[in-house]
């Protein structure tokens, strides 16, 4: 025993004295890693978060950009050939590579010009815009691939001089505090959404015909598949399935094995996370995903299904590398119909990325009282040039991710994370069999951890002014309701200036103007914002007093 903590002991001083000696070194100047209390093992930690939590991306981006068809040419317009068939899946597997690449030069340039811990990637429901809507299905929108893709680079360049002259920040420094402040609990709520969902998560929340959704977690033979692209099915007679589905029976739900391995690697991160333990993420997600590559059992990845032995057959690759002739700057002269197409992708991308940067900086707390961050220019020029860059590869607008918050609570402080997490996309340019094999129920418990976690600053809402406290939750229950990070954050704007509007109108008349907008009695303010209890229950926990946003320990 003595001889087992004796070895812990002394691999232990050589890490710290690499961090040491790493911190003091012209790189670990460069990031700041002293100045921000954060060391190089602490962002590799926070990076392999972030990596396996947003790993998805290397599956499901190829799989919804390789639905607009690419540069397929259906023979005589069948587009259910077997000859356009098969060019979508090569489509699909050089989009992996795509999507790795453009996720590396996004990450780098991030963690380079703007030292922060996020990462960037294809955007998560503007690459659905931008297959669906603009291309169309297997091609039958109005807009060609290749004006899609030249409506990108437009739109990213756009964004660049925006960036340089400072517009881009000057803009976002008008968002309005309420709207603000719930940014970072919204963007939790919709992590949690996706972590709570089927193709994403664990698939408790499912679809539902009548209410939306509904408690899932049915195993896979009382699964109905909801069809999805309802125009094409009608004017093509072929209906598509998407992943989402409906529980056949009451009885079968909340019996799923793999949603239960979910819920057991979600347990194991809270324990791990309440026990100081940081890497508890990173441990939660590669135990279910580990268990789930085992073949014939009953919460395995590669099923006996065709669709599982493809998953497993290209596991077994390991190793794999795809050209990319067939997207490599694929781009057009011809911009019509593609107006409207770069107007939409110009305000969802930067509300979106204002909207994930400010939640994410705010959540670091870095953000000054006037709503400013270090390097602001240049992270946002950062977000501009990988969205440029990624069209050349063939991608849908690159944006900053909320799966980073998983590496700020694993630790991470400076661009290093995003840098280690380019590397990991590097890698994953070659392995990418083995990195798009992390089952959805192995990073659902993380979305839904990391969400939780970032609801910690809803006690900085002044809860008892009604117009802030209105505000502000129309913004966060609009992100997961609508999907979207900008809607809700539209849609907060457009309440709280209707309501400025609304008390300045009376003011004109004489009626002065709320400070504090109902909640005059203490007992009703205590029941919105129980100051004092949430005070003393912060302190009991290590946290101060006022709630901040600093990250957890990484001891």
């Amino acid at each position: 025993m003595k001889l087992f903590e004796h070895m812990f002991n002394k691999v232990n001083d050589h890490i710290n004295n690499l961090n040491d000696r790493f911190n003091s070194s012209r790189i670990g100047k460069f990031f700041a890693l002293e100045e921000r209390s954060s060391k190089i093992t602490t962002e590799l930690r926070a990076a392999t978060a972030t990596f396996l939590t947003m790993a998805y991306i290397l599956a499901v981006n190829p799989r919804i950009l390789a639905d607009s068809g690419g540069t397929c040419i259906p023979p005589d317009g069948d587009i259910f050939s077997k000859e356009y068939e098969m060019c979508m899946e090569e489509i699909k597997r050089q989009y992996i590579t795509a999507t790795a690449i453009g996720s590396m030069v996004g990450c780098l340039l991030m963690g380079l010009l703007g030292n922060l811990p996020i990462a960037l990637a294809p955007g998560m429901g503007i690459n659905a815009y931008f297959t669906y809507t603009v291309v169309g299905w297997r091609g039958t929108g109005i807009v060609s691939y290749e004006a899609a893709l030249t409506a990108i680079l437009i739109e990213g360049a756009i964004f660049l001089v925006l960036a340089l002259t400072g517009v881009r920040f000057a803009l976002a420094k008008l968002i309005p505090e309420p709207i603000r402040l719930a940014t970072a609990p919204g963007i939790g709520a919709f992590l949690a959404h996706l972590g709570f969902q089927t193709t994403e998560g664990l698939g408790i929340v499912v679809s539902d015909i009548a209410t939306a959704v509904t408690l899932g977690a049915c195993p896979p033979d009382k699964r109905t598949p909801i069809v999805a692209y309802d125009d094409a099915c009608a004017q093509a007679g072929v209906c598509v399935t998407s992943d989402a589905y409906t529980c056949d029976v009451l009885g079968g739900r909340m019996t799923s094995a793999t949603t239960w391995l979910g819920i057991v690697g979600l347990l194991l991160m809270v324990t791990m996370l309440a026990y100081k333990k940081s890497s508890g993420i990173i441990v939660g997600i590669l135990f279910v995903t580990f268990v789930s590559w085992f073949r014939n059992t009953a919460v395995t990845y590669f099923p006996d299904t065709p669709e599982g032995d493809a998953r497993f057959d290209y596991f077994r690759q390991v190793v794999a590398v795809e050209p990319m002739d067939m997207i490599l700057a694929k781009y057009s002269n011809n911009l019509q119909h593609a107006g409207v197409a770069l107007f939409t992708f110009l305000y969802v991308d930067f509300m979106d990325t204002t909207g994930t940067l400010l939640g994410l900086i705010s959540h670091l707390g870095f953000m000054n009282e006037n709503g400013d961050f270090p390097r602001s220019r240049a992270s946002f020029s950062a977000d501009a040039i990988a969205t440029m860059v990624g069209s050349v590869f063939g991608l849908s607008p690159v944006t900053s991710y909320i799966e980073s918050a998983a590496g700020v609570e694993a630790g991470g402080r400076t661009g290093l994370t995003a840098v280690f997490v380019a590397f990991y996309f590097a890698l994953s340019v070659f392995f990418a069999p083995i990195f798009a094999s992390i089952p959805p129920w192995a990073t659902g418990g993380a979305l839904i951890m990391v969400g939780a976690l970032m609801c910690r600053g809803l006690t900085k809402i002044k809860w008892e002014r009604v117009d802030h406290a209105v505000t502000a939750f129309v913004t966060i229950m609009l992100m997961p309701l609508t999907y979207s990070i900008a809607y809700g954050i539209i849609g907060g704007f457009f309440c709280w200036i209707a309501l400025q509007i609304i008390f300045q109108s009376l003011a004109l008349v004489g009626i002065k103007r709320p400070h504090t907008n109902g909640f005059t009695d203490e007992t009703a303010a205590a029941s919105v914002h129980p100051i004092d209890t949430h005070q003393k229950t912060a302190e009991v926990h290590g946290y101060p007093s006022e709630c901040s946003n600093r990250e957890l320990s990484t001891a």
